[in-house]
């Protein structure tokens, strides 16, 4: 049986960093992340979502190479923030419900506004 891609990956990349490809340092991660992001923004300006797609996948891999170097499961790191985005979704939910508003009705401004409040109310808990 497959591991799951995220752990396929960093299996991977610590293969390739015990033979010297690697970064001396974060920051040189950080910079590659930077960079991905900024490849897949040139792409949808330009309209490839073909080329977008491929950058994600760069982007992907960048980021579980951070994951080695914060010595972080990558697949662990991403459930607890779904875990963290559920919970505040639904507290969203429930703020909007206090309101009598719909998700669909409501602008993007509020929703992000909204959003940061939910944020410092799960904080919180």
């Amino acid at each position: 049986m497959n591991a799951d891609p995220l752990s396929e990956s960093y299996a991977l990349q610590e293969v390739i960093s015990a033979k010297g490809f690697d970064w001396p340092e974060v920051s040189g991660v950080l910079d590659k992340i930077a960079e991905e992001l900024e490849e897949i923004r040139e792409a949808l300006r330009d309209g490839d979502t073909v080329h977008a797609r491929s950058e994600l996948g760069d982007l992907l891999l960048a980021t579980v190479n951070l994951s080695r170097f914060l010595e972080a499961n990558p697949g662990d790191e991403l459930r607890k923030s779904g875990a963290r985005f559920s919970e505040r979704f639904a507290l969203l939910e429930g703020e909007l419900k206090k309101e009598n508003l719909e998700l669909k009705s409501c602008s993007l401004e509020f929703l992000e506004s909204l959003w940061r409040k939910v944020k410092r109310i799960a904080k919180q808990k």
